[in-house]
């Protein structure tokens, strides 16, 4: 029987430490502290960053809706469970990722 609390309080957790991480992301595309640069040069690097910014800003953001569903899956007492197969995760694996919502087997099928 899976811990629910302990999962619960371990997706808190990191939503909200993604939250933070898209807030502080966002803080640096809009160049809140740092103005844009005026030499060309710099410019393109800024804007190399602002792309790696964007890529790391999807990925937080992918990872709170996967948070928020594995929350929603509490709610309706199906965390753990397999979305595919309908079989139990390996709670092994929810310790590395617990917003999975697929066992490792239709996992590797999936990718």
């Amino acid at each position: 029987m899976l811990d629910a609390i302990k999962f619960k309080t371990q997706l808190l957790s990191l939503r909200d430490e993604m939250t933070q991480r898209i807030k502080a992301i966002d803080k640096d595309l809009h160049h809140e502290e740092h103005a844009i640069e005026k030499d060309f040069a710099e410019q393109a690097t800024q804007l190399e960053n602002d792309e790696v910014l964007n890529s790391l800003e999807h990925e937080a953001k992918a990872t709170v809706m996967e948070i928020d569903k594995a929350l929603l899956r509490m709610e309706n007492n199906t965390f753990g469970i397999c979305v595919e197969c309908n079989k139990e995760i390996n709670e092994q694996r929810l310790n590395i990722a617990p917003y999975s919502s697929l066992c490792i087997n239709c996992a590797e099928k999936s990718s």
